[in-house]
């Protein structure tokens, strides 16, 4: 009976993720547009990294097992899905998955357990699939969010921080992660459309937020030539750690400077840093008037919210809503939900910066 289960569960999986492109997640009965994730289902069977099975079903509440979540990376990171013996006694060459489960050890992506077997048919936890895409989409950012049940010491602490950073993950309401909760093909779907592209990204945002908006281009006047921030996909260095991944692109039209910078924005507040390093706290939540903070080591700095729903004049707008936070030198920054920074004002009056547009 054992058998005959596991060749009905590779049977599926062979038809599931490893056959012909499905048609559009629109066609399929049981993803109507209320889905939560109808889009970034959509959007992975668009690219072809998954499909339904024959019956026109896409069964998002399914949990998905190693074997699919192996495809499914494997697809993602163009990998050669060739059907292959691999080093994993109980994942044969005739297995659907062998392919990329081959291809995905090789790249140090996936691994198996002590007794030599993969165990394809395992449905994948919260924590093992964080390892996978970390590894994956090679990703080097962490973020702020810390969640309850995750401890620094737990195997996939660091993968889940840093899925938190790059706007993969946000957890549950609870503050918790719960890496040994099971993933739906949904759930795997979403965190694998949010490591692609920034639109999904963004959806994981503070909905009354002060952070970027990251699928805009901001562009900001200044007296060396315009700013313009974007965030987007580089391949650059840091010292001498090499990174590749999204981060915001402040270029300056007039002298040719680019900075790469990472935003973070957590309850606690909303962070700018240098990637790879501590970063500087431009807000404190609650936001409130006389709120007082270091926004970095040095402990000489403060940061003091001194107004409001204040009325801020730009080339862009007139803003009424924005925060204003004054740096002990008497520097002004303003601050508007859904866009982030709009002006920054001297302690002598003059403007330093200034939104001219978001495209």
């Amino acid at each position: 009976m054992k058998r005959i289960s596991t060749m009905i569960t590779a049977l599926a999986l062979t038809l599931v993720l490893a056959g012909q492109p499905a048609a559009a997640a629109a066609s399929f009965p049981d993803v109507p547009k209320s889905n939560r994730f109808h889009d970034e289902i959509n959007y992975l069977v668009g690219q072809q990294i998954i499909s339904g099975y024959s019956n026109g079903n896409f069964q998002p509440k399914r949990n998905v097992t190693r074997g699919e979540a192996a495809i499914m990376i494997g697809r993602t990171l163009k990998l050669d899905g060739t059907k292959r013996n691999t080093k994993f006694k109980d994942v044969p060459k005739s297995n659907g998955a062998s392919g990329y489960i081959a291809a995905a050890t090789e790249k140090g992506i996936i691994g198996g357990y002590p007794d030599g077997t993969f165990q394809p048919n395992k449905p994948i936890s919260r924590g093992d699939m964080a390892i996978i895409l970390s590894r994956g989409f090679d990703l080097q950012l962490g973020g702020k969010r810390d969640f309850k049940d995750v401890g620094y010491n737990m195997k996939a602490s660091e993968a889940i921080n840093h899925m938190a950073g790059n706007y993969i993950t946000t957890g549950y309401p609870d503050s918790t992660f719960r890496p040994n909760g099971l993933v739906t093909r949904e759930q795997f779907a979403a965190f694998v459309a949010r490591g692609l592209s920034p639109e999904f990204k963004q959806r994981t945002q503070k909905k009354d937020g002060y952070a970027y908006d990251l699928t805009k281009k901001y562009v900001y006047g200044q007296s060396d030539g315009d700013l313009e921030v974007t965030y987007k996909k580089v391949s650059t260095k840091f010292a001498e750690t090499s990174f590749t991944g999204f981060l915001w692109e402040f270029k300056n039209t007039g002298t040719g400077k680019i900075t790469y910078l990472a935003q973070d924005e957590s309850d606690e507040g909303l962070l700018l840093a240098y990637p790879f390093s501590n970063g500087i706290w431009e807000l404190m939540y609650p936001v409130k008037v006389n709120s007082k903070w270091q926004p970095e080591l040095d402990m000489q700095e403060r940061k003091t919210i001194t107004g409001i729903s204040k009325s801020v004049k730009t080339p862009y707008k007139t803003f009424t809503n924005a925060v204003e936070v004054t740096d002990n030198d008497g520097m002004k920054h303003y601050f508007v939900k859904g866009i982030g920074e709009v002006k920054v004002i001297a302690k002598s009056g003059k403007t330093i910066t200034e939104l001219k547009s978001i495209q």
